[in-house]
C-alpha cells in the first residue's frame, strides 16, 4: 500500500470515528446562524442611477471638466450632498429616525444617516449610483431620489462656484501682473530715455558719426594748415611791400620790375611760396625757382643793389598803398577764417568727445539693460498667459451660467426594494456551515490528539520500531453490540430530525417571506 493510500485511509477512519461530533457541531452552528439571521433587523437599499453628460461645446482649459477628474468631482459633490445642512433638511422633511432623534443629538443622527449613503461608480462609463439604506422600502426610495436631486443641484452650484472663484482669482492675478509689467516697462522707458545715445543699439550709429566727425576734423586741420601757410606768405608780401615803400621813400629805388610794383626777387618769392603750398621742396619747379631766385640775388649783390626800374614817387605811391591795403585786408580775412575754423574744430572735437563717451559707455549700458530686462520676457509671457486664461475663465463662467457645461442626469430613479439588502441569508448560512464544519473537525482533531491509544498498526510499528506479527480484533459481547447499535440509531434519528427540522423551518420562513434569498 502506498503512502497516499495510507493517508486517505487514515482520513476516512478519522472521519468515521468523529462523524457524530462533526454533524452535531454543524447542526448547532447552522441553527445559530439561522437564529442570528432572524434576529438581525432587515435593511433595505434603494439606488438611483445618475449619468454624467459631457458638454457639447468644447471645454476650455479652466472648465471644471478639464481641471477636475470625474471621480474627484463625484467625491467632492458627494461630500457636499452629505453635509450636515443638507442631511438635516432631508431628515426633517422625510421624518427619518424619529426614535433616534428623541434620544440623541442631531449631530449623531446625521452621522448615522451618512453611514447609510453611498456614491459608487458603475462598470458602465459615466454612470454612478446614489444609494440609501434603511428599514422602510418606500421611505428609503424617496430619500434616495431626494439625494440624487441634491447631487445634481450641488453639482450645478459647485461648477458655478468653481468657475466664479477661478475667474475672480485670475482677474486678481492679472491685475497684479499688469501692475508689475507697467512698472517694469516704466523703468525701462525711463532708462532708455536717459541713456538713449549710450544704448548698444546706437553704438554702430555713434561709431559712424564719430568717423564722419574725425574726417571733418582732419579736413578742418588741413584747411588751417593751408591758411597758416597763406598767412605767412601774405605777411611776407606785406613786409616786402613795406620795405619797398620805405626804400622808395628814401630814394633807394628808382623803378619797379613789374607793373604791380613788385621787384623781380619779390615776385619770385611769391611764386615760390605758391608752389611750396602745393608741392614739397624736392619738386622740380620748386628747385628751379629756388635756383633762379638765388642767382638773381647774387647778381643784385654784385651790382650793388642797382634798381631795376625807377618811377616817380608820385606815380608809385598810389599803387603801392593800394596793394598793401589789399594784402592787409586779405590777412584779416585769413585771420577771420582761421578763427572760424578753430571754432568749428572746437565744436567738432566736443562732439567727438561726447560720441566717444557714448561708445565707451555702450558695454556698461548693455550690462545694466540686461539686468533691468532680465525678467521682462517671463513677466510679459506670464501676463499674456493670464490674459488668455482670463478669457477662458469668462467663457467657462458664461457656459456654466447658461447651464451648457457638463451635467449629471437621473436615468433611473430609485424604486422601493423588494428584498432586504442586509442581512444576507446565503452569506450567513454559508459562513455558519463553514464554521460548523471547522469547529467539528478542529474539536475532533483535538480529541484525537489528546487520546494516546494506537488506532492503526502502522502507528504502533512506527512507535515501537518493531514489526507487528499478529493483531487480535475487538470481540464485543452481544450486550455491547446491542447497546452500540441503539446508540447509533438514536444519534442518527436525532441528527436526521435536527437537520430536517432546520430545513423545513427554512422553507416555511422563506414561504412566509421572512427569509429572502
Amino acid at each position: 500500500m502506498t503512502s497516499e493510500q495510507q493517508q486517505l485511509k487514515k482520513i476516512f477512519k478519522f472521519a468515521s470515528r468523529n462523524l457524530r461530533l462533526i454533524l452535531i457541531l454543524l447542526l448547532c452552528v447552522t441553527a445559530a446562524g439561522l437564529a442570528l439571521y432572524l434576529q438581525s433587523p432587515k435593511v433595505y437599499q434603494a439606488t438611483a442611477l445618475i449619468m454624467y453628460q459631457q458638454q457639447q461645446i468644447n471645454p476650455t482649459r479652466l472648465s471644471p471638466d478639464v481641471e477636475t477628474e470625474l471621480q474627484e468631482m463625484v467625491n467632492t459633490v458627494g461630500q457636499q450632498v452629505a453635509s450636515r445642512a443638507n442631511l438635516e433638511d432631508i431628515i426633517l422633511s422625510h421624518n427619518l429616525y424619529p426614535d433616534m432623534r428623541k434620544q440623541l443629538p442631531m449631530e449623531d443622527v446625521v452621522v448615522a444617516m451618512r453611514r447609510q449613503i453611498t456614491f459608487e461608480p458603475q462598470r458602465r462609463a459615466n454612470i454612478f449610483q446614489v444609494s440609501f439604506s434603511g428599514d422602510s422600502p418606500g421611505q428609503i426610495s424617496r430619500v434616495a431620489n431626494t439625494l440624487a436631486s441634491k447631487f445634481i443641484e450641488e453639482n450645478i452650484r459647485f461648477r458655478e462656484q468653481r468657475v466664479t472663484e477661478t475667474s475672480a482669482y485670475i482677474k486678481d492675478e492679472l491685475a497684479i501682473a499688469k501692475a508689475a509689467l507697467d512698472e517694469q516697462e516704466k523703468g525701462m522707458r525711463d532708462y532708455k530715455l536717459r541713456y538713449y545715445n549710450e544704448m548698444p543699439a546706437q553704438r554702430d550709429a555713434n561709431i559712424a558719426r564719430l568717423n564722419t566727425l574725425q574726417t571733418q576734423d582732419q579736413s578742418i586741420q588741413n584747411n588751417l594748415q593751408d591758411l597758416k601757410r597763406t598767412k605767412l606768405l601774405v605777411q611776407e608780401q606785406i613786409s616786402l611791400r613795406k620795405d619797398i615803400l620805405t626804400r622808395f621813400s628814401e630814394g633807394k629805388i628808382e623803378a619797379l620790375g613789374d607793373s604791380q610794383g613788385l621787384s623781380e626777387p619779390a615776385r619770385l618769392r611769391q611764386e615760390l611760396e605758391t608752389l611750396r603750398s602745393r608741392y614739397t621742396d624736392s619738386h622740380p619747379d620748386v628747385k628751379r625757382l629756388q635756383n633762379r631766385l638765388q642767382k638773381l640775388l647774387e647778381t643784385e649783390n654784385q651790382e650793388g643793389n642797382t634798381p631795376e626800374q625807377a618811377i616817380p614817387p608820385s606815380a608809385a605811391q598810389g599803387p603801392l598803398d593800394s596793394q598793401l591795403a589789399q594784402l592787409e585786408l586779405q590777412l584779416k580775412e585769413i585771420d577771420i577764417s582761421v578763427a572760424r575754423l578753430l571754432r568749428e574744430q572746437e565744436v567738432v572735437r566736443q562732439q567727438m568727445e561726447r560720441l566717444q563717451g557714448w561708445v565707451e559707455a555702450a558695454p556698461i549700458r548693455e550690462a545694466e539693460w540686461a539686468a533691468l530686462t532680465r525678467d521682462y520676457g517671463q513677466l510679459q509671457q506670464h501676463y499674456e498667459d493670464l490674459v488668455t486664461r482670463n478669457l477662458e475663465a469668462e467663457s467657462a463662467e458664461l457656459l456654466e451660467r447658461r447651464q451648457r457645461g457638463s451635467q449629471f442626469k437621473i436615468i433611473e430613479p430609485a424604486l422601493p426594494p423588494s428584498k432586504p439588502f442586509k442581512p444576507n441569508f446565503r452569506k450567513i448560512m454559508l459562513l455558519a456551515v463553514a464554521l460548523g464544519l471547522g469547529l467539528g473537525v478542529g474539536l475532533s482533531y483535538a480529541q484525537e490528539f489528546m487520546d494516546s491509544s494506537f488506532k492503526d498498526i502502522n502507528d504502533l510499528e512506527e512507535y515501537l520500531g518493531l514489526p507487528v506479527t499478529c493483531a487480535l480484533p475487538l470481540l464485543p459481547t452481544a450486550r455491547e453490540k446491542k447497546a452500540h447499535r441503539l446508540r447509533t440509531i438514536g444519534w442518527t434519528i436525532v441528527l436526521t430530525v435536527g437537520f430536517l427540522t432546520l430545513l423545513v423551518g427554512i422553507v416555511i420562513l422563506w414561504i412566509k417571506g421572512i427569509i429572502v434569498f
